[in-house]
């Protein structure tokens, strides 16, 4: 356990409060995450200290470390597994989990090879893993996990908190996250990630702020005992500003004649206190010092070359003048950072090297833990340590070994950010030592992992060098075809083609090899997703015959994706889905995380394209968690994200769509991946009648579409919903130009087959002119604008389905300013057998329309009737204003929107919307894990919904439960 504090907690009465009344809330099942901030030395960590010495809760702590270079991955709960020590929950869980267990020491491990790849590690499984490891251990009493200092995490801990936070529901748990406020600057990746946990209902946001007066004079006799000097005294609160570890600094400082004014620098404060400490004692700071981050006492003996017990002596001055400190699991730190800096910069460049070498000698020894607990592999956790201090020794070829081995580790260990800072430093140790390592592969691996991690500049720089640095043409060959492939996640199509021709170039016209296959395979889906449908199916039948001859199941597996693309565009949906399931399965089974990214992404476009929703959604609740296991949920992720919204808005599952969108973009999207997240979102902004927050997403959508030199596909899709926009908006004219526009840059190519819906929303913007100019001169300018469309949709007819037919057909009528309602009821009747049920409405409020201009009152009033029930139904804001507008026009009572939905029997038992849905799930038979992947929830929160609907509904078992849904007209 960590020293206590020279002093008591001062003027934190209120926050020290929260704390504990989370824990008092834990206890009863409701768990909280507290993120504690403040500026440096504001006091988080003792307030954190104050609660643990008082609360009594199962502990675990870790905190992440400012090691010099990359974070160490996962650090805080590395720690927080070693202070439970031989706990038995703990030993049943590492059982139980073997992503849990590769954090331990002395842990089975998976042989590492230099053919790993990174999807063969499970962060999803890890991340399970501790969240039921935090559950069983709240079965004795609540959890108190705490984690200090994010503003040094790494992504991957960062990844598990927010799984944390997000996942809670009914465990034991108090997760507290500590941060320096002051080190999170506006912009950076932090801030997003603290904006989207604070927005969780069960986050509470402490923050510490600076000590008033009388506080800190409070703390002065504190730390005085009493005896304060006045000018002292006044001197300490001018120089302190409230700030707790100041005020301590100062009052240990003042015997030394400190001037009145504040030291320039923290640096001058810290360096006396140093140098007022016993030779012995400056010596251990040194070897802490170039350690870089806390450290345990036998790791500290073995650097500077001491024993266990000269250490102990030797700390003792260090603890009590408060430049050191023992930290909650044990090991020896610095009590600020600042502290490391200082001391650093004052050892000789001999002393740095010395340090350096006995430190990494220490850690390849296993000096870290107890004898028992460590061996051979104990260097794979600490090879980005090693890597540090071989080059801080000078070792060059020691340093490049041990930033490989750190770079393989962290792929295991699912942390691609981690893995691409290794193998970045491995590579300029490759430049610069003769050594067995491949350079360019090293480059290569980097520039995946960059990738990987959504850092498509990065990741094209490294291959750009490592294709200058490749000695042949099959070496340069395959990594134009990587620098493709970024290109083409980047969503970059110039680029991308330009690099896969390249890679072409390199390889001879009649080789046979997997280099070749995978470049022709690359190119078929290239081709294929930029709509160059000639090119690909050629490249389709020559990755082929490449993949099959040299059994390149991968490559094979690509073309198969093309394939399914070159299907769809030819309206062979069987086929497509056929071709894109097959690719999915060779992505499983051989693929690269962006193989299976990319299978999962084209599957549900086409599924999603020809209306089969309930595999759409299955898939999606599939593919999320695959591709969370591969770390790409929160990129490429996201594209399959916001083509399940797409199905969901289609068929009118409009708050499904909601927390779909809400949660993907939460994930911080970023390049191409974002434009079809926030296309979904102005769909559904639309559709509710938002006008001005559907403009805005489809603007941001154009914006990131333009920017990166999106395919023809996508920039037809983002002219689709801001078009709609304007329509909407009274703008036909501003819609039309952008339709037209846009017509003209995807004419002759395939991407115009798929033009059925710009041709709609055309005729749609004349047929709206029409009817606002009527006069001779309007009339013909109508048939100026209504020409060039027609034109296409001539072209277009053949290929186009019974609804967009029958859509086309109604609109023109309204060009003529004859609006048939039988071609309008024709409309609705086929996109409700789509189950569309927006455009449906759309077409009865036009039917409704062209009777009331007919004077078929009778049957205009039931028309107009039925289009406002399916408006208001369907929560179509924008449509049910045009709907009541005209019925106010024709003095057509509508009746008031709590008379069109009949009362539903179970509003008596007080069941949430979301109850409401888990209930269905029960009716149909479904369990926990089905009712949660269908719902997008844990199973964890699906089991809370269903016990509370089995009390509300007082039952005693989901059968029954079932049977009161079905006699109630509740269906699965």
């Amino acid at each position: 356990m960590a020293e206590r504090p020279p002093a008591g907690i001062v003027g934190r009465d209120t926050s020290l409060l929260e704390l504990r009344t989370a824990v008092e809330r834990a206890a009863d099942g409701s768990p909280s995450v507290v993120l504690l901030t403040g500026e440096t030395g504001v006091g988080k960590t003792r307030l954190v200290r104050a609660l643990v010495e008082e609360a009594g809760p199962t502990l675990l702590y870790g905190a992440c470390l400012p090691v010099a270079g990359a974070p160490l991955p996962f650090a805080p709960l590395t720690q927080a597994l070693h202070r439970l020590g031989a706990n038995g929950v703990l030993r049943s869980q590492l059982d139980r989990s073997p992503d849990l267990a590769r954090l331990l020491p002395g842990a089975a491990r998976p042989a590492v090879t230099a053919a790993s790849v990174p999807q063969e590690a499970s962060q999803l499984g890890l991340f399970q893993s501790v969240l039921a490891l935090l559950e069983r251990l709240g079965a004795a009493r609540p959890v108190l996990l705490v984690i200090e200092d994010v503003h040094w995490a790494d992504r991957s801990t960062l990844d598990l908190i927010r799984y944390l936070a997000t996942n809670l529901a009914t465990e034991r748990v108090v997760l507290v996250v500590t941060y320096r406020d002051d080190s999170v600057g506006s912009g950076a990746a932090l801030a997003s990630w603290l904006a989207e946990v604070r927005r969780l209902p069960i986050t509470r946001h402490v923050r510490l702020e600076r000590l008033g007066r009388e506080e800190t004079m409070r703390l002065v006799a504190q730390l005085s005992e009493g005896d304060v000097d006045p000018d002292v005294l006044e001197s300490t609160l001018a120089r302190s500003a409230g700030n707790p570890l100041f005020v301590e600094h100062l009052l240990l400082e003042r015997g030394r004649g400190a001037p009145d004014a504040l030291p320039e620098t923290l640096h001058d404060l810290i360096l006396s206190r140093v140098c007022g400490l016993p030779d012995d004692s400056r010596r251990l700071l040194r070897g802490v010092a170039v350690l870089g981050r806390p450290s345990p006492i036998p790791l500290l003996a073995a650097t500077i070359g001491d024993t266990v017990e000269s250490v102990e002596a030797a700390l003792r001055p260090a603890l009590d003048q408060h430049v050191l400190l023992v930290l909650l699991d044990d090991t020896i730190g610095f009590r600020h950072p600042a502290f490391s800096e200082v001391v650093y910069a004052e050892l000789l460049p001999s002393e740095r090297v010395r340090l350096h070498r006995a430190a990494a000698q220490a850690l390849e020894v296993g000096a870290t833990e107890p004898p028992s607990i460590a061996g051979p592999d104990r260097r794979d956790d600490v090879a980005g340590e090693l890597a540090r201090h071989w080059l801080g020794a000078g070792d060059r070829p020691r340093a490049l070994d041990a930033a490989v081995t750190a770079g393989l580790a962290a792929e295991r260990m699912y942390a691609f950010a981690d893995a691409y800072a290794h193998y970045a430093r491995a590579a300029e140790l490759a430049a610069l030592v003769p050594s067995d390592h491949d350079r360019v592969s090293l480059l290569t691996r980097a520039a995946q992992s960059a990738s990987l991690v959504g850092d498509h500049e990065e990741a094209a720089r490294l291959a750009g060098t490592a294709f200058a640095a490749a000695p042949d043409a099959p070496a340069r060959a395959s990594v134009a075809a990587l620098l493709g492939s970024i290109h083409y996640q980047a969503g970059r199509g110039s680029e991308a083609g330009d690099w896969f021709l390249r890679a072409k170039e390199e390889i001879p016209d009649d080789e046979v090899s997997v280099v070749a296959a995978q470049v022709h395979a690359s190119l078929a889906l290239f081709s294929a997703s930029w709509s160059r449908m000639e090119e690909a199916i050629a490249y389709c039948d020559s990755g082929m015959r490449l993949s099959r001859a040299v059994d390149a199941r991968r490559e094979e597996g690509i073309v198969h994706n093309a394939l399914g693309l070159v299907a769809l565009a030819r309206g062979d949906e069987d086929t497509a889905i056929g071709e894109l399931r097959v690719a999915l399965s060779a992505a499983r089974e051989v693929g690269t995380p962006t193989d299976l990214a990319t299978a999962y992404v084209n599957l549900s476009h086409v599924l999603g394209a020809t209306g089969r929703l309930d595999d759409l959604v299955a898939l999606c609740a599939e593919g999320s968690v695959a591709l969370a296991r591969v770390g790409l949920a929160g990129q490429i992720g996201s594209l399959l994200m916001a083509n399940t919204s797409e199905g969901l808005i289609d068929v009118g599952r409009y708050d499904e769509a909601d927390r779909l969108l809400h949660d993907t973009l939460a994930r911080h999207p970023r390049g191409i991946t974002a434009a079809p997240v926030h296309l979904q979102a102005g769909r559904l902004a639309l559709v509710r009648g938002d006008l001005d927050a559907a403009w805005e997403r489809c603007e941001q959508a154009r914006i990131v579409v333009e920017s990166e030199n999106a395919p023809d596909g996508w920039i037809r899709l983002v002219t689709e919903g801001a078009a709609e926009v304007e329509l909407w908006a009274g703008r036909p004219r501003a819609a039309y130009e952008l339709v037209t526009e846009c017509l003209r840059l995807i004419a002759g190519s395939d991407e115009e087959a798929l033009a059925g819906h710009l041709v709609g929303l055309a005729i749609r913007a004349v047929a709206d002119e029409a009817d606002a100019h009527r006069d001779a001169a309007a009339r013909r300018a109508v048939r100026v604008l209504l020409a060039p469309v027609e034109e296409v949709r001539g072209r277009l007819m053949p290929q186009l389905d019974e609804p967009t037919l029958a859509w086309h057909a109604a609109e023109s009528t309204r060009v003529g300013l004859v609006s048939d309602p039988d071609a309008w009821e024709r409309c609705a009747t086929l996109w409700r057998r789509s189950r569309r049920p927006f455009p449906e409405a759309y077409a009865l409020w036009r039917r409704a329309e062209a009777l009331l201009d007919r004077g078929g009152r009778s049957d205009a009033v039931v028309a107009l009737r039925s289009a406002h029930a399916a408006a208001v139904g369907l929560g179509a804001g924008r449509l049910v204003e045009e709907i009541e507008r005209l019925a106010g026009w024709h003095r057509v009572d509508l009746p008031p929107a709590a008379e069109e939905i009949d009362e539903s029997p179970l509003e008596a038992y007080g069941l949430t919307a979301r109850e409401h849905e888990v209930l269905a799930g029960l009716a149909a038979g479904r369990t926990n894990q089905e009712i949660a992947d269908e719902l997008f929830i844990s199973v964890k929160t699906a089991s809370v919904h269903v016990s509370n609907i089995l009390r509300k509904l007082d039952v005693a078992g989901r059968q029954e439960a079932a049977r009161v849904a079905h006699r109630l007209g509740v269906r699965g």
